[in-house]
């Protein structure tokens, strides 16, 4: 298993990882477990909280949830999508031994048909009658 999650923004190297401390702070924050916090993940706030408490036990320059904000913004500008950190955070829980292989692929499985239902579903709505 990998140590850590990495992300490179704007040529600097973030390590993510959320430790037992991080994930009963996160829960706390959440007001639910960190499994079920992830039916909120595509909202900034929600998505910023996962990142913060991963990444402030293993970068010394991530010391508040600005820091996050900051970094999401620079990935933003760095060409990148709100969608890739979604996958990060999954990424993440997997990594620090909150998700299962086996969980982490079929919400993988599961988001992969939810988006070719979404492509179809605009597809339809650009075509002319």
């Amino acid at each position: 298993m990998k140590p850590y999650e990495k992300l490179v923004v704007c040529g600097s190297e973030y390590h993510f990882k959320l430790t037992t401390a991080n994930a009963v702070a996160l829960e706390e924050e959440l007001g639910t477990d960190v499994l079920s916090g992830l039916e909120k993940l595509t909202e900034i706030k929600t998505l910023s909280k996962y990142l913060f408490r991963a990444a402030v036990s293993q970068n010394d320059n991530i010391n508040k949830i600005e820091d996050i904000y900051q970094l999401i913004d620079d990935y933003i500008a760095d060409g990148n999508t709100i969608d890739s950190l979604q996958e990060l955070t999954m990424d993440i829980l997997l990594t620090s031994g909150i998700l299962s292989q086996n969980a982490y692929d079929t919400s993988k499985k599961l988001k992969e048909n939810s988006s070719a239902e979404l492509l179809k579903l605009l597809e339809g709505l650009t075509k002319k009658p």
